[in-house]
């Protein structure tokens, strides 16, 4: 019997049950490891370079392809925090319930509450792009006419159920990763017969103006990774959250790495020039689109387009989910309005006002901000909740010494780490914290200005909700 065998068989001996954590089970189970990886990479979106490459220039000084590089390898210690967290605590809710119930009631909800950040802006980002590209072809279309498509208009397919989103997950990975490589392959080609830098073996996709630039870039490429955290936030609608979500957490950071490499990689090898097209803001915003269309002329710069809109519609629906999902956990726990945020659909088992809410407030910001400012902004909100995930493992581990070890060795309650094992629970998660911490600290500074007035608004308000800390809500008291 192989250790993958005996990890399945331990688990279905030891059933997920929400009961103990004091919740009654609302949700329908549906997702297997495929669907949450479809479903993960689907909210990274296989073409997501295209919606920030042109401000990733911009901020790195030349490169797309080491900051994602950086990126991926940063997500991948998170990574592992995340699969620690999930198999202890396999709930909606992701960083907020993982915080909350490994370290702190209260650091949970901070770090939820700037957690929404991600998951009302990241939408808002992609519906803003694909409103520009769409732009592109369809210039006598207003822009708050495409905006309310790409935002109101996918969004609200999440009131018919996750299972909708599953069945469609994977076909529609399968169409959006043809387009990037099939992309790649093109832009390759025509570098290959002369175009750009005229050889596919060069330096300049790595040129960067300084450390600084290039921790700054790093840290605008994380808003690219986020899938991996959202594949978390249904843990209540997995068959077996504790062994498939850790492992589709793995494969999204894989593929989307190796994709996002890619593609900045051959995408800047066509433009060598970028520094002459900075002060268009059109350009910017649609630099594959530009350069697709200078590889592969009009007819493919349209496939492209239009495979590039079909992702990001996507993404909006999965994206609109996981929000969705966050704002459960919280309502559910009575720190936010429970009547309105954890009401679930009786017909399709789904939390319909969080779901409504999230894509008012998409389509709202979508027409009052730009995209630099939202792409920096969203970011903050997953520094921040990453880095007290990693805490958490730590404190959850080490300090409560309340953890859980892993399935293969019977998810033994109060376990204590020994040996090899601190390198998992104890090195890894600072080792985590620390990449996080250095690229918080290097990010845009009108983003960390509104991400802490943010985080302030959030304390005030727990401050009030809970009596100046003093209590708590029924469910969080562990």
């Amino acid at each position: 019997m192989s250790v993958e065998e005996r990890e399945l068989k331990i688990e279905v001996k030891l059933p997920t049950d929400i009961s103990k954590f004091g919740y009654t089970q609302e949700l329908d189970r549906t997702m297997n490891v495929w669907q949450l990886t479809a479903f993960g990479l689907n909210y990274m979106v296989p073409i997501a370079p295209a919606i920030i490459f042109g401000l990733l220039l911009q901020t790195s000084g030349g490169t797309v392809a080491l900051p994602y590089l950086l990126a991926g390898v940063a997500m991948l210690f998170t990574a592992f925090s995340y699969s620690v967290m999930v198999r202890n605590f396999p709930l909606a809710g992701s960083v907020y319930s993982y915080v909350g119930r490994g370290w702190n009631p209260h650091l949970g909800f901070i770090s939820g509450w700037v957690l929404t950040l991600d998951y009302i802006l990241i939408p808002t980002v992609t519906a803003s792009s694909s409103a520009y590209f769409a732009q592109q072809y369809f210039p006598g279309i207003p822009y708050w006419i495409l905006l309310a498509i790409f935002s109101v208009g996918t969004g609200l397919l999440n009131l018919f159920g996750v299972e909708l989103i599953s069945k469609l997950g994977l076909g529609l990975l399968i169409l959006g990763e043809f387009v990037v490589w099939l992309s790649i392959i093109i832009w390759a080609h025509a570098v290959h017969g002369g175009m750009g830098t005229g050889t596919l073996f060069s330096a300049e996709p790595f040129h960067f103006t300084n450390f600084s630039t290039l921790a700054a870039g790093t840290s605008l490429a994380i808003f690219s990774f986020l899938g991996f955290d959202a594949i978390t936030t249904l843990a209540e609608e997995t068959k077996r959250p504790k062994r498939d979500i850790p492992k589709a957490i793995y494969w999204c950071i894989g593929i989307g790495t190796i994709t996002m490499f890619a593609c900045g990689y051959f995408g800047m090898l066509v433009i060598p020039d970028w520094k002459s097209h900075m002060n268009n803001e059109t350009w910017v915003n649609t630099v594959l689109f530009q350069v697709s269309k200078m590889t592969g002329g009009n007819g493919f710069g349209i496939f492209f387009t239009a495979g590039y809109l079909t992702e990001l519609a996507v993404f909006n629906l999965v994206a609109t989910a996981a929000g969705a999902r966050l704002l459960y956990g919280m309502g559910r726990d009575n720190l936010l309005p429970k009547n309105v945020f954890a009401k679930v659909n009786k017909r399709w088992k789904t939390p319909h006002w969080s779901i409504l809410i999230i894509v008012s407030i998409e389509f709202i910001l979508g027409l009052s901000s730009n995209m630099a400012t939202l792409s920096n902004l969203v970011n903050y909100g997953a520094l921040f909740g990453f880095a007290a995930l990693n805490f958490s493992v730590v404190w959850l581990y080490y300090v409560k010494k309340k953890g859980e070890s892993s399935i293969k060795l019977g998810s033994i309650p109060n376990w204590k780490p020994s040996g090899i094992s601190h390198f998992r629970y104890l090195v890894l998660p600072i080792i985590g914290f620390l990449i996080i911490l250095y690229v918080w600290i290097s990010m845009d500074r009108l983003a960390q200005i509104i991400g802490t007035s943010w985080l302030v608004i959030g304390i005030v308000y727990l401050a009030i909700k809970t009596k100046g800390f003093r209590k708590l809500p029924p469910q969080l008291e562990l």
